[in-house]
């Protein structure tokens, strides 16, 4: 098995590090502090860096076409201008107030997929929705505890919910935004912590990051066989990006909650591989 060891790229500790985006436009690397109420960026030729503070929790965004983001907070979904002069709440989805958005990216053709994660243990009352750019929403799941790392390829959708320990495949029907056929792609070991976030390389192998575990594996979806494993000096590994000039660099988020122990925990890392990552998908609206 192929082993590798992630770099420090952001040496600042984040409460609860999330959800990296790549903006090849502008070669920035955007990421969340879910519990710090922020969304940070880094430009890498320039190394400056920006925070965007708002008023609740984000637990993930996706790039606009026209400049600015969709944003999945506390209480619901938001489209925020560039220059923030601009913030509107989508009349759906409505959240159950027990939950707050989780993980969520675009898909290829520029739907948002945005999951939620229970506040009160053991409610499973989670869930996984989608927005369309012509403005529908649909529930895709229910019954989930904490929806995270989604990865599309085709008509098939990647999604882990982390207490399952193990990342499912559906079939999305885009016409009537259902899923069907589930069926378990990777199970993973529990020794290996929680399944977290997840990207795709253009090889259609999905990279998942293992809270608890200190690192991201790469997987074949069709066997569930582990390939790679990125080791990062912290326990509580997030989430991951493809991203540089060449998107062969893969960037890694973490969490400090809980951690004081761990020097490195909460900050952000980076690593280049000999694999290339799927570009970002951006929401048309």
């Amino acid at each position: 098995m192929e082993q590798y060891q992630a770099d420090i790229l952001i040496d600042q500790r984040h409460a609860l590090g999330e959800g990296p985006v790549w903006d090849e436009k502008t070669s920035t690397l955007y990421y969340v502090d879910i519990m710090g109420n922020a969304l940070h960026s880094v430009n890498l030729p320039t190394g400056r860096r920006d925070v965007i503070s708002l008023t609740q929790n984000i637990g993930c965004f996706a790039l606009r076409e026209s400049g600015g983001f969709i944003m999945g907070l506390a209480a619901g979904v938001y489209l925020r201008n560039a220059d923030g002069t601009e913030i509107h709440k989508l009349p759906t989805p409505d959240f159950d107030p027990r939950t707050r958005a989780n993980d969520g990216k675009c898909d290829p053709a520029g739907r948002f997929f945005c999951g939620t994660s229970d506040q009160v243990d053991g409610i499973q009352q989670s869930r996984l929705y989608v927005i369309t750019p012509d403005g529908r929403c649909a529930q895709l799941l229910d019954g989930l505890s904490c929806a995270n790392g989604l990865a599309f390829r085709d008509n098939l959708m990647y999604f882990i919910d982390s207490p399952r320990h193990c990342v499912e495949c559906y079939s999305f029907d885009p016409d009537r935004l259902t899923l069907s056929e589930r069926r378990i792609a990777v199970p993973i070991d529990p020794a290996h912590g929680l399944p977290d976030g997840m990207t795709m390389d253009t090889d259609g192998m999905l990279w998942v990051a293992h809270w608890g575990g200190g690192f991201v594996g790469r997987y074949d979806p069709s066997t569930g066989r582990l390939l790679a494993r990125v080791t990062i000096p912290a326990s509580q590994c997030t989430s991951c990006c493809f991203g540089g000039s060449d998107m062969q660099t893969l960037f890694i988020t973490s969490a400090a909650t809980g951690r004081e122990g761990e020097p490195h925990a909460g900050k952000v890392f980076c690593v280049r591989l000999p694999y290339q990552g799927e570009k970002t998908f951006r929401f048309p609206g």
